[in-house]
């Protein structure tokens, strides 16, 4: 079978016909710093049988603690912990999820859903990463919390988070569902907002120098 093939939401994890692709899956999410609990949650594995994997291929322990569950806001406002280009990340990552989601014919296992879509994320902002170094990307992690709230399948309607375009710029941004849109603006415009400002209060400065240099 095709590795690039999804796994199906209806696949078991004893089914031999898929056995080797959600022992991959099990692979692929370790190398991708997942929780045990949310690799299990997709695979099957038993705690021990990830922590093996850990420990053969990233020469570490595996990570230990709860999934990660924050509030929506987490992904949608600026906090002090991500500004507005964390929301523009997660709002990347949610764009590539929601779209990948839409072009399957079938509903597909959401763990081989979320690497897949978290995999596209990563190959997405490599170029940006590469510009700006100190710039903090989601991580699978994250990816899980975020998926849960933006719901799936009749869930969505009722999703405390909910992808929208913005009318000005065309980016997507997330919205909290449950909160006036009027005052949730979109990160974009907001940045390019802030960059116009910094370029007028230069020109500004420079205009001044020169006029007391005169």
């Amino acid at each position: 079978m095709h590795p690039g093939t999804p796994i199906p939401e209806s696949a078991q994890f004893d089914d031999p016909i898929w056995m080797s692709r959600f022992l991959d899956l099990a692979n692929t999410m370790v190398l991708m710093g997942g929780k045990p609990k949310l690799i299990a949650r997709y695979t099957g594995l038993s705690s021990k049988a990830i922590a093996d994997r850990y420990k053969r291929l990233t020469g570490q322990e595996a990570p230990a603690g709860r999934l990660q569950q924050t509030q929506p806001k987490h992904y949608a406002i600026p906090h002090n912990r991500g500004g507005l280009d964390w929301n523009l990340q997660a709002a990347a990552f949610a764009s590539i999820y929601l779209k990948i989601e839409a072009a399957l014919d079938e509903p597909a296992n959401r763990g081989w859903l979320l690497t897949t879509a978290f995999q596209a994320y990563y190959r997405l902002t490599d170029p940006l990463q590469q510009a700006l170094p100190k710039l903090s990307r989601i991580t699978l992690n994250n990816a899980y919390d975020l998926m849960t709230h933006l719901g799936y399948g009749y869930g969505r309607k009722s999703a405390p988070l909910a992808l929208k375009d913005c009318g000005d710029c065309g980016a997507s941004y997330l919205v909290i569902t449950e909160a006036e849109l009027d005052n949730q603006s979109c990160p974009m415009c907001a940045i390019q907002k802030r960059f116009a400002k910094l370029v007028e209060n230069s020109e500004r400065i420079s205009a001044s120098r020169h006029a007391c240099a005169s």
